[in-house]
């Protein structure tokens, strides 16, 4: 994204957040947000208040106390709505409430639907070079995460986005995967053995976890409380908040902080319905992207450190890996990285090479 913020707008935005041909993959939103969808006629949005000439409709699959929901909220919608004096209001529909996140981005790019917050994963049939944030431990830092997709690796996906009928007006993350299980700690590859883990619907996924020990079970989010309470399954792996919300900790006491895989998410846009708005209009979604990447990221961070504290005082072991400990996962793993060369193609693969050493260096 080419036009910035001003440093004080941004501070604003966040303190308000401190305060509050698809791909078959699975969504991960948590199990209570994961039920059929209602009708659009009967869904509500988080907040409606006023009238409008324009109404837009943001659609998002996980709760309204998700750092995804709590930034579009206080941050996207009151900031284009300020922006265009109130001619333009944003209903952010939350939960799944107009569908899962492949119905809603189908839904978008037919000009059905203005918008929809969504993660890379049920887009990687659509844009094979997604496939890269499947990459195990790609990402060895939040910083060097926001670098490269901050750059000409975001900057190529985008172009791709619009080609496909979509405008991607921010960034924001779900953020790094750890896992949970219910069987015992683990602090290494071994311990993975023999351990059933729910994983997405993704070759990528499943080919990492059976590299690394473990028995990889695709499974829809949905079951996946009630798999480990039955012990079906044995642990998954989901960023915190995600894990926390679904209350998946009363049933697996034990959590490694692996941040095996970093997950980022688009905020998308109709392409057909972006370009019948006015310059301005335009102009004010633009702007709101901008912050609400910057914000949405600042409360997913600010979430997750939280919420490991609460984890343990709530009487899970939290196992943090050392580096050593780490690079044991991240050799066993290392195979996926051509596996998933030979799906994005090796222009790709030069191009995030190249972006990771200078955001490392």
């Amino acid at each position: 994204m080419k036009r910035f913020l001003s440093v004080a707008m941004v501070v604003s935005m966040l303190s308000l957040t401190a305060c509050g041909g698809m791909s078959s993959a699975q969504s991960d939103a948590p199990a209570e947000e994961a039920a059929a969808p209602v009708e659009t006629e009967a869904a509500a949005p988080v907040q409606a208040d006023s009238e409008a000439e324009i109404v837009i409709k943001l659609s998002n699959g996980s709760s309204e106390s998700a750092p995804t929901v709590v930034t579009a909220t206080d941050v996207f919608k009151p900031m284009v709505e300020e922006a265009t004096d109130g001619k333009v209001r944003i209903d952010v529909y939350a939960s799944a409430q107009l569908g899962d996140d492949t119905k809603a981005t189908e839904a978008c790019r037919a000009g059905e639907l203005e918008m929809v917050n969504t993660s890379t994963a049920p887009l990687v049939g659509l844009i094979p070079e997604l496939a890269i944030f499947d990459i195990p431990f790609l990402f060895t830092s939040p910083e060097i995460a926001d670098a490269v997709i901050d750059g000409p690796v975001g900057e190529l996906i985008n172009e791709k986005l619009e080609e496909k009928g979509l405008i991607n007006l921010a960034w924001n993350e779900n953020g790094f995967r750890d896992l949970t299980n219910s069987i015992r700690p683990v602090s290494s590859p071994e311990d993975l053995v023999g351990l059933k883990i729910r994983t997405m619907e993704n070759q990528f996924h499943l080919e990492a976890w059976a590299a690394m020990g473990a028995s990889p079970t695709p499974m829809s989010w949905s079951e996946v409380f009630t798999a480990l309470q039955q012990h079906t399954i044995d642990g998954q792996e989901n960023p915190i908040p995600n894990f926390y919300s679904a209350r998946i900790h009363e049933v697996n006491q034990y959590i490694t902080t692996t941040g095996h895989i970093y997950s980022p998410q688009f905020l998308l846009y109709s392409k057909e319905l972006f370009d019948k708005l006015d310059p301005d209009v335009q102009q004010a979604l633009r702007d709101a992207g901008e912050a609400y990447t910057i914000a949405e990221r600042e409360e997913n961070r600010r979430q997750s450190d939280e919420l490991k504290v609460a984890l343990v005082e709530e009487g899970c072991e939290v196992i943090e890996l050392t580096a050593e400990q780490k690079q044991a996962f991240v050799d066993a793993t290392a195979s996926v990285w051509d596996s998933v060369g030979e799906t994005v193609g090796e222009e790709m693969m030069t191009l995030l090479r190249s972006e990771l050493e200078k955001a490392s260096s």
